[in-house]
């Protein structure tokens, strides 16, 4: 038996820190096909000969004289019915179905030419209904877009949904496999809006919207979607607080009083002050200190509770002797955080945080 003959030529697509191999693979007559992809990626058959193609490690020159190199059958198919999406596989030369593809005269080495492409895991659509996007990134292949034929309408187009959470966004990433020069897909979203991009090795666009519609026109074009959400969930309301937003900001207000505070959106964070709404009831816990001697200090803690009326005077300062609730005065709540600002009457200008 002739020794082990692959010859592999490897190009690395580097995306996003991620390596992606574009894999030739020549398995001479007597062994095998291996094809092997790093985890997570999985194998993508592009290409698959069978037959004596052309001078190589498996054909030797002295055939050349024959005249009969460059004949070969495409097994393609069948090699990616047993290797699509999965990290490894194999194929011996000499198997039974690869061996009955044969279309070249026999006399001369037989071998497999086989290129192929480590991807990314991909979605596998098993219906029309639209793509859910989450903040993980996923992949579809566009072929696979095609085989749904409910997504093809009256154009010859395809056109398939992309769908967020409310309020996200959406980055695409487009990674050529196999396309003609200056192939593009449309992008539509918003009211009547739309965008044309290029098939480019995973350049990112971003979408402002939580849905959009992607037109494919070529079957011809082979190529990666990758699809992922970003920005700010929305936001938890407080007990007794109502919530409205409008894209990256937010407005959380109290339902029993006008105080309401505001949030913006940064990256995937809500960036703006905190606050909570009570039930009408505030409870504030006060300390005090006495000093009766040099050596000496003495620390009372007690807690009052004042029910609201209107914004923004949720809070209350005790005044003075801190026995007498009458004594009591309104408080603004200062820059919508949770510090009471005391009149310079009450406790000697103290600020104190609510606990």
């Amino acid at each position: 038996m002739d020794i082990l003959s692959v010859v592999l030529q490897i190009s690395m697509f580097v995306i996003c820190g991620q390596a992606f191999q574009d894999v030739n693979s020549k398995a001479c007559w007597d062994d095998e096909f291996h094809a092997r992809c790093p985890s997570p990626q999985k194998i993508l058959i592009m290409q698959a000969k069978y037959g004596h193609i052309e001078i190589s490690k498996c054909v030797g020159e002295i055939f050349a004289t024959v005249g009969s190199l460059g004949c070969y059958a495409n097994v393609t198919d069948i090699v990616a019915a047993r290797c699509d999406a999965k990290d490894t596989c194999r194929i011996a030369v000499q198997d039974s179905e690869i061996v009955a593809s044969k279309e070249c005269s026999t006399g001369l080495p037989m071998y497999m030419d086989i290129s192929y492409m480590c991807i990314p895991e991909t979605y596998r659509m098993q219906s029309c209904s639209p793509l859910r996007v989450n903040r993980q990134l996923q992949y579809i292949l566009s072929t696979d877009l095609w085989d749904q034929h409910c997504l093809i309408n009256a154009d010859q187009n395809v056109n398939v949904a992309v769908e967020a959470a409310t309020n996200m966004k959406i980055k695409l990433r487009l990674r050529s496999i196999k396309m003609n020069s200056g192939s593009k897909i449309v992008v539509h979203y918003g009211e009547g809006k739309e965008v044309n991009l290029e098939l480019k090795n995973e350049e990112i666009t971003e979408i402002q919207a939580d849905n959009l519609m992607i037109t494919l026109g070529s079957q011809e074009d082979i190529f990666l979607i990758g699809y992922q959400a970003f920005g700010c969930d929305d936001v938890v309301a407080p007990v007794h607080a109502w919530v409205s937003r409008e894209g990256d900001i937010a407005i959380v207000g109290c339902y029993h009083s006008e105080y309401e505070w505001k949030m913006s959106c940064v990256g995937s964070k809500w960036i703006g002050p905190r606050s909570n709404c009570t039930a009408k009831k505030i409870e504030v816990t006060f300390i005090f200190v006495t000093m009766l001697h040099a050596d000496s200090t003495f620390i009372f803690r007690s807690k009052y509770t004042y029910e609201a009326k209107s914004a923004p005077y949720e809070m209350a300062t005790m005044m003075s002797d801190p026995s007498n609730t009458a004594t009591w005065q309104k408080a603004k709540l200062q820059g919508n955080n949770d510090t009471l600002i005391l009149p310079m009457n009450s406790l000697q200008g103290q600020t104190l945080q609510l606990s």
